[in-house]
């Protein structure tokens, strides 16, 4: 679900029309600037989640729920706006319920809503690189702790939509790094940017969450919940630092980070099956953290299927799954179901160890099902299909080659069931993240 997040900074005076050549003297970051807008050019996301310091702000993480926004620097001298972009209240709805209880909210609604420039700034790049924003979903941060700010993120990484989501955290770093800086010059300045460069360059919020509270008071920033959140979203995948200066006293930084998980899960299921194959056992967890070390796939529950199809002419060779999660964690869910697929798929002979290399692997890890009035419901390429009646259940996973109707995805999964067809039956959808090995080839 999530494409990628990244961290940018906000000054006004970095867009042409604001700095009228000025915005020269933050070379590095529009150098780094330009270079996000590259790496997101062909990964335009169906709803950009925008956590921005100066939106509409409360006691917690405060969401904006309007019908349009629009961008402009009105402000600094600029008389036009630059863009406008929808909104969507589902999709607010949607990531507020699955929050709540943990994080706590605010929502601000409203029809018309002018973004404040900590928004516009950013997305005057991403307007440009696209042509047309998509639908934004916008919160401030910064009435969080920073505990929660960094718990955010977390439970983003955890949120389930068919939809592809993308994060930009706003925010600027220090605003007295230097002598002569708009907030007064103070040494934790440069101490506490040098403090966040490091964190996002290792992957690690540890040593930011330790600070002590008055150096982050005296270093005054306004970036680091957007920072946290982006920590935590990304979890121990790699982060780029793609620019960072100070050039008018105040901390400006970039950074990207694009979900990478695909290349573990196929592969943990490849060292699963060979580690069964050789010793007759399961693989042990401590070995596998070590072979997928992203600490979410052993923390969180999810329910999965793995595949095996022959590399020479895609047949399939094996798929077990389940549709509710059975083992303590997602890790643990992928290892089991790897080997039930290799050596208890009913329709194949058991896999041998020469023909392993011959083999490609795919996981799917599954979104919560939901239950539906009927087949208008149903998608055969977005979502999975469960038809249960009675003590029989059939489960078909989305996107398959073949499977192009909603008719033909509820006849197979009837007689994966049992049953001559769907007529009165229960029928459930599912999402799904699909993560092939042919990928990392």
């Amino acid at each position: 679900m999530w494409l990628w997040g990244c961290l940018a900074p906000h000054p006004p005076i970095i867009v042409p029309a604001v700095g009228r050549g000025r915005e020269r003297e933050a070379s590095k970051t529009l150098h780094g600037m330009k270079a996000l807008a590259e790496k997101v050019k062909c990964e335009k996301p169906d709803l950009l989640f925008v956590l921005s310091p100066h939106a509409p702000f409360g006691n917690g993480l405060m969401f904006v729920d309007a019908e349009t926004f629009e961008g402009g620097l009105q402000k600094f001298g600029v008389p036009d706006p630059f863009f406008s972009a929808p909104g969507n209240s589902e999709a607010v709805q949607k990531l507020s319920d699955f929050l709540a209880g943990s994080i706590r909210l605010g929502t601000w609604r409203t029809s018309i809503f002018a973004l404040d420039h900590a928004s516009v700034v950013p997305l005057t790049w991403f307007a440009e690189t696209w042509g047309q924003l998509p639908p934004l979903v916008l919160a401030n941060p910064i009435g969080l702790d920073l505990e929660s700010a960094y718990r955010l993120g977390e439970k983003l990484a955890g949120f389930e939509d068919p939809r592809r989501w993308a994060l930009l955290a706003s925010g600027d770093l220090s605003h007295r790094v230097t002598p002569g800086a708009p907030a007064g010059y103070h040494p934790d300045g440069r101490r506490f940017d040098e403090a966040v460069i490091n964190a996002l360059r290792q992957s690690d919020a540890s040593a930011l969450l330790r600070l002590d509270p008055d150096l982050i008071d005296r270093a005054g920033e306004c970036g680091l919940r957007s920072v946290l959140a982006l920590l935590g979203l990304a979890g121990s995948g790699p982060i780029e630092v793609l620019s960072y200066e100070a050039p008018f006293g105040v901390g400006y930084g970039t950074a990207f980070w694009k979900k990478t998980e695909s290349k573990g899960l196929p592969h943990l299921a490849r060292e699963a099956v060979l580690f069964y194959l050789k010793t007759g056992k399961r693989l042990p967890v401590e070995q596998a953290r070590q072979i997928t070390p992203d600490p979410r796939i052993w923390t969180e529950r999810k329910a999965c299927f793995v595949s095996l199809k022959d590399r020479r002419n895609g047949s399939l060779r094996g798929c077990i799954g389940t549709i509710e999660p059975t083992s303590p964690s997602l890790g643990e869910e992928i290892i089991r179901n790897a080997m039930a697929s290799a050596t208890q798929d009913p329709r194949f002979e058991p896999v041998s160890l020469p023909e392993l290399q011959d083999l490609v692997f795919s996981v799917d890890v599954l979104g919560r099902p939901e239950r539906v009035s009927g087949p208008e419901s149903l998608d055969p390429k977005r979502f999975g299909v469960i038809v249960e009646k009675g003590n029989r259940r059939g489960v078909l996973l989305p996107d398959l080659e073949g499977v192009d109707t909603v008719d033909e995805q509820l006849f197979i999964a009837s007689r994966k069931a049992g049953l001559p067809g769907p007529e009165g039956a229960g029928l459930w959808r599912f999402t799904v993240e699909r993560f092939r090995e042919q990928e990392e080839q």
